[in-house]
Formats: C-alpha cells, sequence, structure tokens
C-alpha cells in the first residue's frame, strides 16, 4: 500500500475525508491515508489588500514536507 499523510482541520474541511477512510475508500484503493493535525500558525489580521493574505497560514505541516497534501 502506498502511505499518503495529509492533515486534517475543521469539521467543515476534513469531514469527507475522516467518512472516506472510516468507510475504507482509501485502503480499497491501496492508499495507506494517515491524518495529522494541522497547526494553527498565527492570526491573520483584517484586510481588504488580497495580496497582504499568507494562503499558506495554518498549513505549517504541508510547508514542513511533514504531510503530502492538504485541503485546497
Amino acid at each position: 500500500m502506498k502511505k499518503v499523510v495529509s492533515e486534517i482541520s475543521g469539521v467543515v474541511f476534513s469531514l469527507p475525508w475522516l467518512v472516506a477512510k472510516d468507510e475504507g475508500l482509501f485502503e480499497a484503493e491501496g492508499i495507506d491515508m494517515e491524518f495529522v493535525r494541522a497547526l494553527n500558525s498565527g492570526r491573520v489580521a483584517p484586510t481588504e489588500n488580497p495580496d497582504e493574505v499568507n494562503p499558506i497560514l495554518g498549513h505549517v505541516a504541508f510547508e514542513e514536507a511533514q504531510v503530502a497534501i492538504y485541503r485546497a
């Protein structure tokens, strides 16, 4: 089986992944899926300028290569 590590965060984004794992859908495809909790790397200051928003904020595990994928 191929091992894949992904981060999970809020229920809205993670529930489909967790249900798929519980239902054996990853295993049926030959994937050993492991989840790690997303780390909170800070708070976002309110802004109307999209250039001031860090798109990776909250995805430190991905940036540090601890996981292969994250929700996007």
